[in-house]
């Protein structure tokens, strides 16, 4: 079986835009911890396109009930301002499996290691990727 995971979250919806791309993920570690301490493996993967197809509207207030409610309180829209996404293109990248070892009761040292491999890799994808697109051609992405 196979599980995906928006490691991001409400955090990282609220943090999209069309000039930049940001992953919410430096403190986000518990993904690595569990699947270290069940002996299942991580494959990094990265979506191009995926904050071009909706717009969402952000504001402060919608941000802070969204975490307090851990649920997305806001609007997004698409073509014709209705949540139907937009005709744009859309690459889904992934890297190898990472090869995490099964470690029953994983240190905060084994886990920010794989954690930090993880960041490196989802980067390298990034990078390796983003001359596919045009509009991604320019883009920088950030690790929050």
């Amino acid at each position: 079986g196979c599980v995906v995971i928006y490691i991001g979250g409400i955090a990282e919806l609220f943090k999209t835009s069309k000039k930049e791309e940001r992953l919410y993920l430096q403190k986000r570690k518990g993904f690595i911890k569990i699947a270290l301490r069940e002996g299942v493996d991580v494959i990094p993967v990265y979506l191009f396109g995926n904050t071009s197809v909706l717009s969402v509207l952000k504001t402060g207030i919608l941000e802070t009930m969204s975490r307090k409610m851990q649920m997305s309180v806001t609007y997004f829209w698409g073509k014709g301002f209705l949540p139907i996404p937009r005709d744009e293109k859309l690459l889904y990248v992934r890297g190898k499996p990472m090869g995490l070892p099964h470690i029953p009761e994983p240190t905060d040292a084994d886990v920010n290691k794989w954690h930090a491999k993880y960041v490196d890799e989802v980067t390298r994808l990034f990078n390796q990727n983003k001359e596919k697109l045009p509009e991604y051609k320019h883009k920088k992405l950030f690790i929050d």
